[in-house]
């Protein structure tokens, strides 16, 4: 089943947010990438984060997700034409969308190949994402502690689904293109709390017991240190639907 973001609703755009420099050039490669007289899906749409202004900005945006806390809070922030549903199910005619994107969803989702192939059942012309690929870093080094002594304890860190940002490695986009380089200042306590209160979606099927003594020793190595730089690339991602249907639809690699 894929995973839903209730439990991370009322914390999400706090620890999902980048600075509005960053995100003015996000959404800038996304309106390249768009067209104002086409019909759009956000396949995951959350908070909103992205469909809203895009919509203030003219774009016709239909926005689906699984979580109903995530969509009441794309809705406080006026998110328009939203809808409750689940991506490997699209309630949706085929063809109807001109092109749809996903951002930071299909990593929870178990069964992706089935959530692309409905994307592109319903979907004419294109695929669009945007891949944040973590460089080596300081906080890089942070977060793969945390997961190495979880494997160390017993319990693999890994992901329902597929990032989009690996999927480049089974299938090479038609445009990969680099929006901005985000080097930042990150402050270690704050890093080290987010993954005490299970802020990333990997760690919830973490036992309790492994996710303390993880954390212990987290805290442990680091706590010493004020911050750190993370470094990440930021690019926007596209794949014509047919190809993506051929893999979707072609035998597993």
């Amino acid at each position: 089943m894929s995973l839903s973001f209730d439990r991370i609703a009322d914390r999400y755009d706090q620890t999902r947010g980048y600075p509005e420099t960053i995100m003015e050039d996000i959404l800038g490669a996304l309106e390249g990438a768009l067209s104002k007289d086409k019909l759009i899906l956000d396949a995951g749409v959350g908070t909103g984060r992205f469909a809203k202004p895009l919509q203030d900005k003219g774009y016709s945006i239909v926005g689906i997700d699984l979580s109903p806390r995530m969509l009441r809070k794309a809705a406080e922030k006026r998110t328009e034409d939203l809808l409750r549903g689940d991506i490997t199910r699209l309630p949706f005619r085929d063809r109807v969308f001109w092109a749809a994107l996903s951002i930071h969803v299909l990593h929870l989702v178990p069964k992706w190949r089935e959530a692309l192939t409905q994307i592109c059942r319903v979907t004419t012309d294109k695929y669009i994402s945007i891949a944040f690929r973590k460089d080596d870093s300081p906080a890089e080094e942070i977060r793969e502690f945390y997961d190495k002594m979880c494997n160390e304890l017993g319990c693999r860190i890994r992901h329902p689904g597929l990032r989009e940002r690996e999927l480049p490695d089974f299938l090479p986009p038609d445009v990969d293109k680099l929006i901005v380089t985000h080097e930042h200042p990150i402050k270690v306590e704050d890093m080290i709390n987010d993954f005490e209160s299970r802020t990333y979606s990997s760690q919830w099927l973490v036992p309790q017991d492994i996710h303390e003594q993880a954390i212990e020793a987290l805290r442990e190595a680091f706590e010493k240190d004020d911050s750190v730089i993370g470094r990440e690339r930021i690019s926007l991602l596209e794949w014509e639907i047919s190809r993506l249907w051929k893999f979707a639809t072609g035998p597993e690699i």
